[in-house]
């Protein structure tokens, strides 16, 4: 029951941070974006945070995220701020994955996230500025996390590493939203996009932290 009502708080939660990132009032946004992240770390501390590694990492990835949340939202331009929170969030990520990790390599898997991740870098290169050289670190980072969730799906499936393989997809699928709205072309939904797809992916990964 009491896992039922947080899920329900989570959505919510997220959905009035989304309805509420309007230009001219973004007060519901400040407060339910950090709001829906701080949720789902109380949620693990309250049910215990389990002392191993890939736990304590993974939380690690969590208050990261919060602290990237709180820079992108703020009225002055703190995106090379947020970039790097989330930039140390997946990095914990990977340390956690790394946990579980057998050196096992798909060669398919691998080929396909460094084609994606090319072509996509390229596409967004005319207007990167100068934050070319971010960019294509961040992105390394994240699709190294992707392909590592990948891998440990691959091994063995199981609800553990279902949720960290969709968690990382749906993950990197918010951040190329994000990258494409900021820096290719702006379009109508994209931050219904971009946050549902975010706060799925960091509902996920903290399930994953209870199951390990």
């Amino acid at each position: 029951m009491f896992a039922t009502a947080f899920n329900v708080a989570v959505l919510s939660s997220a959905v009035m941070s989304i309805v509420g990132d309007k230009p001219h009032n973004r007060t519901l946004h400040y407060i339910f974006k950090p709001f829906t992240m701080l949720l789902l770390i109380g949620y693990i501390v309250w049910a215990g945070l389990p002392n191993n590694t890939f736990a304590l990492a993974m939380f690690v990835g969590l208050l990261f995220s919060l602290m990237g949340d709180v820079f992108l939202m703020l009225p002055k331009d703190r995106f090379i701020e947020g970039l790097a929170s989330f930039l140390v969030a997946h990095i914990a990520y990977i340390v956690a994955f790394y946990q579980l990790f057998d050196w096992q390599l798909t060669w398919w898997w691998a080929l396909s996230l460094i084609g994606f991740a090319a072509v996509f870098y390229r596409l967004l290169l005319p207007n990167l500025g100068a934050l070319k050289l971010p960019v294509i670190v961040y992105i390394s980072v994240i699709i190294t996390m992707v392909w590592m969730a990948g891998e440990l799906f691959w091994q063995g499936s199981s609800y553990l590493s279902a949720a960290l393989f969709i968690g990382a997809v749906v993950f990197a699928c918010s951040d190329s939203v994000l990258a494409w709205n900021k820096f290719k072309k702006p379009f109508r939904g994209a931050q219904w996009a971009i946050l549902l797809t975010y706060f799925g992916a960091q509902w996920l990964l903290s399930q994953a932290i209870l199951l390990s």
